[in-house]
């Protein structure tokens, strides 16, 4: 359940969320980071920090929703910055030319809240038993 609710506008004007993705990021994970974008701007949002340090994996689908939604938030006038994180998400986001952060986020400001995203794609497989 997402509550974003509690996000109120600062006197300074600026409000950062910190997004982390967890797990298997494909058309479904992308396209909720996209919702709740959206619904974070709407909010009163202005600067986005995506880390996807715990996706375990990624497809195209997935990385094609990050950056349209990233695309149209900066369009909207939010500041995004990506952290990889890993190696494989460099190289994912590198073969999609996504732009991301050049280094790592420093602290966290203050006012700044934290959104964890996570989904794992259900196995085809049964677990095996004893």
């Amino acid at each position: 359940m997402l509550s974003t609710q509690v996000l109120v506008p600062r006197a300074n004007g600026r409000v950062a969320v910190f997004v982390d993705l967890i797990g298997d990021l494909d058309a479904t994970l992308g396209d909720l980071f996209a919702e709740n974008l959206a619904r974070l701007m709407a909010l009163g949002t202005t600067d986005v920090f995506l880390t996807t340090k715990h996706v375990t994996a990624s497809s195209v689908s997935g990385l094609a929703a990050i950056d349209a939604a990233v695309a149209a938030a900066r369009a909207g006038g939010c500041a995004v910055a990506i952290d990889p994180g890993n190696r494989r998400m460099r190289a994912a986001f590198a073969s999609a030319r996504t732009p991301c952060a050049s280094e790592r986020f420093a602290a966290r400001p203050a006012n700044a809240r934290h959104l964890m995203i996570a989904r794992h794609s259900p196995s085809d497989k049964l677990p095996k038993s004893a």
